[in-house]
């Protein structure tokens, strides 16, 4: 009598069916993940597109065309595309808001290419360059230069009166001098309070090209070359007065002339007494008394 047989080694077999299924899995897996990909690729494709039409849309209600500005609204779509990770399922959502966004970004950037350019022309304390502190300076040579001859003619003419000897002309001339700096000092204070009087005009109108270009809205052009125009006609104008508007400002002679009779007269000294035409002709008039010379100069002086 024979012995049972072992039973059949299937175990190739099933093994292979193992095998098989989980090949059947991993590529029921594939094709399910390809086409998520391709459903979230779509997705994406469809949510790039409505941000599209809506950006083009919000642009339009504030009044500018969208066309103009296409490439830049393409460019900043596209960027906040390439930023959704490619297995987000809602994709959309990175889009709120993007007209308003786009368009914030875009008038960001037009306001400061035109502050730049107004920047270009009034560099910082333009002002001071093209208003110098010695602009005024002729101008104040020539008042001052005149006074002083005026003031000296006074003296000159005391001394061809023989009311001053050359002594007490020389006396009377130092003591002018010694008044220049006083003089100048005046001087220049009236020239700067214009200089700087030009200057804050020149200032203002570049803070208004300034505030413009900060306040600069999307689809409205900035022409930085107005304000410099602006800017030009002003010195040109006060230039063109600035001689005038010193004169204005002097209050009449600035040289002290109502003492200048005594300073000669002292500095001739007692021995030296002048020589006085009016008693040559038998007028006895005291010829040192001098207050009819000092009573027609100028009373208006500010020392």
């Amino acid at each position: 009598m024979s012995g049972s047989s072992p039973p059949p080694d299937n175990s190739l077999a099933v093994e292979q069916s193992r095998q098989a299924a989980a090949k059947e899995e991993r590529e029921r897996q594939a094709a399910e993940a390809a086409q998520k990909k391709i459903e979230l690729g779509q997705l994406r494709g469809t949510a790039r597109e409505g941000a599209g039409g809506n950006v083009r849309n919000y642009f339009s209600s504030m009044g500018v065309d969208p066309e103009q500005y296409a490439g830049s609204i393409d460019s900043q779509l596209n960027n906040i595309l390439n930023g959704i990770s490619p297995s987000e399922e809602n994709p959309g959502a990175a889009f709120t808001n993007a007209g308003q966004t786009i368009w914030d970004t875009l008038q960001t950037g037009g306001r400061t290419k035109a502050t730049k350019d107004i920047n270009q022309v009034f560099a910082p304390d333009f002002q001071y360059s093209r208003v110098a502190d010695t602009l005024d300076d002729p101008y104040l040579a020539g008042v001052e230069g005149e006074q002083y001859s005026n003031a000296d003619q006074i003296i000159k003419n005391m001394l061809d009166r023989g009311v001053l000897t050359s002594g007490g002309y020389s006396s009377a001339q130092k003591d002018l001098e010694n008044q220049r700096a006083g003089v100048r000092s005046r001087l220049n204070e009236i020239g700067m309070g214009l200089l700087q009087k030009q200057r804050g005009e020149l200032g203002d109108i570049a803070n208004r090209g300034r505030q413009a270009a900060g306040a600069l809205n999307l689809g409205d052009t900035f022409d930085p070359y107005k304000y410099g125009a602006e800017a030009d006609t002003s010195l040109s104008g006060f230039l063109a007065g600035l001689g005038d508007q010193i004169r204005a400002q002097v209050p009449g002679q600035l040289f002290n002339t109502a003492g200048l009779a005594a300073i000669g007269g002292a500095g001739q000294g007692l021995g030296n007494t002048a020589f006085n035409p009016a008693a040559a002709g038998g007028n006895v008039e005291d010829p040192s008394d001098t207050t009819a010379d000092d009573e027609d100069t100028n009373a208006n002086s500010i020392f």
